[in-house]
């Protein structure tokens, strides 16, 4: 009898001790280690057309596996970037949806540079350097436009007079193409305008211009900056110059 009751309770602290094992390697089961991962987020909301700066975005810690997957990781990813719309505070930021000013991909208002203008002008095989402008290349913006003045104890004359209307100014594109040159072999490339970089007042002149004269583009030489200083031009100047 004793070693039926001593059989049972040896069985019985078995039985607890495996219980008790059981049971703790459910517990060990439930407990799992969380992998978090960095994302990159707006830390206030960032309006569209924005250029980004470091204060606008912060990284954050996200369980592994829950942030989309082309999210930005780093602010290296972002910083210098524009947007293209609203990136409300707290929204992960998504490169690809992002803009980098002055690559000609992101379309010209992204290469425009700060505080100037992109002015389109007209132009024909004669007034546009027969096709040899480039963008990037630098040109002066000549004007051809007729005046009025009244010497004295005279009737009002006018005549023809040719101004600098800009000079130095950077070629932002050649025609409708951002591209940075053409093909060597396409000796058929012709373009009708050209959009140049202006201050707004340079704008505003080129614009006077072309509206109440005729305007010529005048190729500047590679790496030539130097200001033009020439006085505007009349008729009556190449007359005392041929004499």
């Amino acid at each position: 009898m004793k070693k039926v009751v001593l059989f049972a309770l040896i069985a019985a602290v078995v039985a607890g001790a495996l219980l008790y094992f059981y049971l703790d390697s459910l517990e060990q089961e439930k407990t799992v280690e969380i992998v978090y991962e960095n994302v990159l987020v707006a830390a206030e909301d960032i309006p569209a057309y924005a250029v980004i700066t470091a204060e606008m975005v912060t990284v954050k810690q996200v369980p592994q596996g829950s942030s989309h997957p082309r999210a930005a990781r780093s602010a290296e990813e972002a910083v210098g970037y524009v947007t293209e719309s609203l990136i409300v505070s707290g929204e992960e930021i998504l490169p690809e949806k992002l803009k980098q000013p002055g690559q000609t991909e992101s379309g010209l208002s992204y290469i425009v540079p700060e505080g100037m203008r992109a002015v389109t002008v007209a132009v024909d095989e004669i007034s546009g350097v027969a096709g040899f402008v480039q963008r990037g290349d630098y040109v002066d913006v000549l004007a051809y436009t007729t005046t009025t003045y009244v010497p004295e104890e005279t009737t009002e004359k006018t005549h023809g007079t040719t101004i600098v209307a800009a000079q130095n100014v950077c070629v932002a594109a050649v025609g409708t193409t951002l591209a940075a040159g053409t093909d060597a072999d396409d000796t058929e490339t012709v373009y009708s305008s050209i959009t140049l970089f202006l201050t707004p007042e340079d704008a505003m002149r080129v614009v006077q211009s072309a509206k109440g004269g005729v305007v010529t583009i005048v190729l500047r030489a590679s790496g030539d900056h130097d200001e033009n200083d020439q006085t505007p031009v009349v008729n009556d100047m190449l007359l005392d110059q041929a004499s």
